[in-house]
């Protein structure tokens, strides 16, 4: 939606906000990055001569140019996105954990002309898939044969004569993480960055004193605009992790006040402390007086997670169960919903007014309707431009100002509640309609499998295909499988008739992106996961046993 005049002079794009910073305070620590040990940190003084330096390289290119970004969460992903905005051009995030076809596919699609190649775990095997017509720079790392931000800022000189852009261009390409194909680009405007900004700092209460922890992809809308724009226009610090093996350590040390996570992050989280405290003692330590104080604070500073002022969780639905068991921690978690079509901007948990389970109410300036169908459809002032050369489908997703985003839900006492996804719900061969969504929320906190999906497209009832990591030694088979059991028949007394589920086929292979088993943001391919099982399942259905080991 278009904004006026006198709403788009209140605005600064992020790159404006960020030199305003630079300015009222120059050595006010901006990026944290922990390396091998050490801490690197960078000023907003010296992130702006870094940026600057940059901007100088990018300025060679034409106007607009279109360049990617290809790396893990680290301080020079933030700095390469802010440098293309200073220089005029259009930022292209790609996923680190997309698979090389994908990868290939963004870059030869959105037209790229200079791809800047971070903190990856295979690029040596992987640069091969880059043509040989585009630019690269490497950061963080330095890979052989680029150019390396470090030789690039020697060289260069901060860009003195630069304009900022204007609202209403294009700011980044934003890929969606193509859950039902190949990605879709995502056109983003500065205005949408700007919108979004503002509605994030000021509606969520956020200042200069927060501190966030970036782990999940950039090149996702809700680690861009909850992190990294968040940071930007409140002007505060943002620490980086190491590696996977640091985690807990980089979070504890970054005292975060914000932290986002998915539902994939929360639920092991809880299962790793389930695995060493059993559940009946972590309920009278909970519920005990004077003890339940200290334990819940030394189990919030063990997480790193004793300073937070909002726990967000986003990209899915979290269950309740795992919800609740956070609440009894004294950790508030706020669920929030919005498409990368609209920068991630649509409905949110807030802190003072939230509802467990929904994903909360509308933002400000944000129209949310249920259509007849059942669809969530919203209207606001962060939609994107379009998608990128593919106008016919934007007029399919954008009618008349309204983002109809695939989602099923239902709007109570002005809480949105998601129930499915449109392109999720199957039909039984009886005919019913099933939304695995939900039963998979009930099964993922209970199960502790690795990953799981409902299927039963062609089947009288569905079934659970889940993921084990290792199969349990025989002495011990017996009982897992019993414990299985008992989860289906639990689950299934919350469910439906035509719901309940009548098998669990197990698998040991994980289901990763280079398998195409699921999306960079860790959302499943449903159908890759049934084209690949089905024919296994049917042959076996009719089998008297409630656990099958494919």
């Amino acid at each position: 939606m278009t904004q006026t005049t006198e709403e788009s002079t209140k605005l600064l794009t992020p790159i404006e906000a960020f030199v305003k910073h630079v300015e009222l305070h120059p050595k006010k620590i901006f990026l944290r990055q922990p390396l091998c040990g050490d801490i690197i940190e960078y000023s907003y003084e010296d992130a702006f001569f870094e940026i600057g330096c940059m901007a100088s390289r990018l300025s060679e290119l034409p106007k607009d140019s279109h360049i990617a970004i290809l790396s893990l969460n680290c301080a020079h992903w933030i700095l390469a996105d802010l440098a293309i905005m200073l220089a005029g051009h259009v930022s292209v995030p790609i996923y680190p954990t997309a698979n090389t076809s994908t990868v290939a596919q963004i870059l030869e699609h959105s037209e790229c002309c200079l791809l800047f190649v971070g903190k990856m775990l295979n690029w040596e095997s992987n640069h091969s898939l880059v043509p040989g017509t585009i630019e690269t720079i490497s950061m963080h790392y330095e890979h052989e044969g680029m150019e390396s931000w470090s030789g690039i800022t020697r060289r260069y000189q901060p860009l003195e004569d630069y304009q900022f852009p204007a609202l209403e261009s294009m700011a980044s390409i934003i890929y969606t993480s193509g859950t039902t194909g190949m990605p879709k680009g995502v056109m983003t405007s500065y205005a949408t960055f700007a919108n979004g900004g503002d509605i994030v700092t000021n509606f969520v209460h956020l200042d200069s004193q927060e501190r966030f922890f970036s782990y999940l992809p950039l090149a996702h809308v809700a680690e861009r605009n909850a992190v990294e724009m968040a940071a930007i226009y409140t002007g505060a610090v943002i620490t980086f992790l190491d590696s996977l093996e640091t985690f807990t350590r980089d979070l504890v040390e970054a005292k975060v006040t914000i932290f986002l996570g998915v539902p994939r992050i929360w639920i092991k989280t809880q299962q790793a402390i389930q695995a060493k405290i059993p559940s009946l003692v972590f309920k009278i330590l909970t519920h005990t007086p004077f003890v339940n104080r200290w334990f819940k604070n030394k189990l919030r500073s063990e997480l790193g997670m004793n300073n937070l002022k909002i726990a967000l969780s986003g990209a899915a639905a979290l269950p309740l169960k795992t919800l609740h068991w956070f609440e009894e921690l004294g950790i508030t978690i706020c669920e929030v919903y919005g498409m990368t079509e609209s920068f991630g901007i649509s409905n949110f948990n807030h802190p003072e007014q939230r509802l467990s389970g929904s994903v909360g109410r509308a933002m400000p300036n944000t129209t949310v309707v249920i259509a007849e169908s059942g669809e969530i459809t919203y209207s606001n002032d962060c939609l994107m431009m379009g998608y990128y050369k593919d106008p016919e489908l934007t007029l399919q997703t954008i009618k008349d100002d309204f983002l109809y985003t695939g989602d099923t839900g239902k709007i109570e006492d002005g809480y949105l509640w998601i129930t499915g996804r449109v392109k999720d719900i199957f039909k039984t061969s009886k005919g019913k309609y099933i939304s695995p969504v939900k039963i998979e929320m009930e099964l993922e906190p209970r199960a502790n499998l690795e990953q799981l999906c409902v299927l039963g497209s062609s089947l009288a009832q569905p079934v659970v295909v889940g993921v084990v990591s290792s199969k349990p030694e025989q002495s011990q088979l017996k009982d897992y499988e019993e414990r299985l059991e008992r989860i289906m028949v639990e689950v299934n007394s919350r469910l439906e008739k035509s719901e309940k589920l009548i098998k669990w086929f197990l698998v040991d292979e994980p289901w990763t992106t280079e398998n195409d088993m699921i999306t960079p943001t860790l959302k499943l391919r449903r159908q890759s996961i049934e084209k690949k099982y089905m024919e296994q399942i049917e042959s076996q259905i009719d089998n008297k046993k409630k656990v099958i080991w494919l």
